[in-house]
């Protein structure tokens, strides 16, 4: 059974933070699990970050940046 684990507040608040920053919709689910083994980021979220250039330390841990340097894009 597909559930979707709760992200920390914390995090839920910087990603909330960067898409209102962004002018950008979050995915509404962050993480599945699929296995009862505590889950992993969905690909929603992996697809956004890498679109939006956010960082997962930043959202996840609150450390770093909150976008990562995207060598070779304009």
């Amino acid at each position: 059974m597909t559930t979707y684990p709760e992200i920390e507040p914390e995090a839920r608040q910087r990603l909330d933070a960067f898409a209102a920053q962004t002018g950008t919709t979050p995915p509404e689910h962050v993480l599945i699990d699929e296995y009862g083994e505590g889950g992993t980021f969905t690909t929603e979220f992996l697809t956004y970050c890498i679109d939006t250039g956010l960082s997962l330390d930043w959202v996840w841990f609150g450390e770093g940046n909150q976008t990562v340097a995207r060598e070779g894009r304009a």
